[in-house]
């Protein structure tokens, strides 16, 4: 199964062929099998920062409250408490634990003094963050099966070691994990997007991180000075990546977004109205949020991503939700909307007009073929294949609508046809 993301000239199929000019592509690479449900992840910082556990339909959750620090913050005194209720709660729901294996607690650091009390620093001594990991990994084998390492190690104040300490971080990770159990599956540390991201992930993959990891992790993050969002930067990310990836020699690696999202504005319906925006953010509206969750979460299974963890649960900034998780966002009912269209189906066409016109043509469970179209920017109609015999139409946020005639305009929400 190949799973890159390329944009070709193909020739239209016969369904879609009216709602394009001649120098329409395809995106090809995806994966013809049903949408599991694990795709549609969800990142939740924990129960160390007082966050709640989202009561959604999710089935992936990636958490923090395992980085080194929280765990044994003191060499041999080990408190559990944050990270047994994490996993507590994705048993009972019947998710899957990412835990991040990261930072140095500052007795272990290579470099104590250094800002941040030494967490970005490597350990000092690579037994210490062996016995780390071994630790982790036989408290919860059987009921944890996915394991991340390093989180953003291309940014400053995440990491501030060089690339052979990355690799020895990882390959020790990598063996220690896969000898307490081999069904574990390891992601690599997720780089951040960045302008110097691939060479970054060049230089892991060719001195020796290849072969450290079972899931290549990255952070699809758009720009977020922009004042325009654009999802569809996914397209060509997914495929640099998986260049740097053929280029060492593992082309068909799995690739997954641990991480990406926007800095939200608060609702009108929130209590408490966040407006701490970082230097050079631009914060998007509610229906921009609407727009990016859904448009983010269908074109990443276009592109071959096999999850897509969305940052985050109720994060003050980032939220989904305001109020930690109390009060809904139009992007709560985008969410959860999007995930109802997506799992279970399976894609069978991917297609973008010239301009800029996006339709993806899907079979759900029951085989019935649906219809899902947007617009990067502004209105444009299109004709809604007539055999196909759609009846209705359901954006992310509303209730369906009857299909009046045989045209339709999209815009920048994602519109199913069914």
């Amino acid at each position: 199964m190949r799973l890159v993301c390329v944009l070709s000239a193909l020739l239209l199929s016969m369904h879609l062929a009216p709602a394009y000019s001649q120098d329409a592509v395809s995106v090809s690479g995806f994966s013809k099998t049903a949408i599991p449900s694990t795709y549609v992840g969800l990142n939740n910082a924990g129960r160390a920062w007082s966050r709640p556990w989202p009561p959604l339909d999710v089935s992936a959750i990636r958490v923090f409250d395992s980085v080194w620090p929280n765990v044994e913050a003191q060499k041999g005194q080990w408190t559990f408490e944050h990270v047994d209720h994490d996993v507590e709660e994705a048993q009972s729901h019947h998710q899957d634990l990412d835990l991040v294996l990261a930072a140095t607690p500052t007795w272990a650091s290579a470099r104590p003094q250094e800002a941040g009390d030494g967490k970005r620093a490597e350990a000092a001594d690579i037994k210490d963050w062996e016995n780390y990991v071994r630790t982790i990994a036989r408290r919860y084998k059987g009921r944890v099966h996915t394991y991340e390492l390093w989180n953003e190690p291309n940014m400053a104040h995440a990491y501030s070691g060089d690339m052979p300490h990355l690799v020895e971080l990882s390959q020790v990770a990598y063996r220690t994990l896969k000898q307490v159990d081999p069904t574990i599956t390891v992601i690599s540390p997720a780089l951040a997007h960045l302008s110097d991201s691939m060479s970054f992930l060049r230089l892991f993959l060719t001195q020796g991180g290849a072969k450290t990891f079972d899931v290549l992790g990255f952070h699809f993050y758009d720009n977020l000075g922009s004042p325009v969002i654009h999802p569809e930067n996914i397209v060509g990310l997914t495929a640099s990546i998986r260049r740097e990836l053929a280029g060492a020699g593992i082309p068909n690696a799995p690739i997954w977004n641990t991480e990406s999202g926007y800095y939200i504005i608060s609702s009108a319906e929130a209590k408490y109205h966040y407006t701490q925006w970082p230097r050079g953010i631009h914060p998007i509206g509610q229906w921009e949020a609407v727009e990016a969750v859904g448009r983010g979460y269908i074109l990443g299974w276009a592109c071959g991503l096999q999850r897509f963890y969305w940052y985050g649960w109720g994060e003050p900034a980032y939220a989904l939700v305001d109020d930690v998780g109390q009060t809904e966002k139009k992007a709560t009912q985008a969410y959860k909307r999007v995930r109802q269209w997506l799992v279970g189906s399976r894609y069978l066409d991917v297609t973008r007009s010239s301009t800029g016109l996006w339709l993806v043509r899907l079979e759900d469970p029951n085989h019935k073929v649906k219809l899902i179209a947007w617009t990067e920017n502004g209105l444009q109609d299109y004709m809604v294949p007539a055999d196909l015999h759609l009846t209705q139409s359901q954006d992310l946020f509303s209730q369906p609508q009857p299909i009046e005639s045989g045209k339709l305009s999209a815009s920048p929400e994602p519109q199913i046809l069914f």
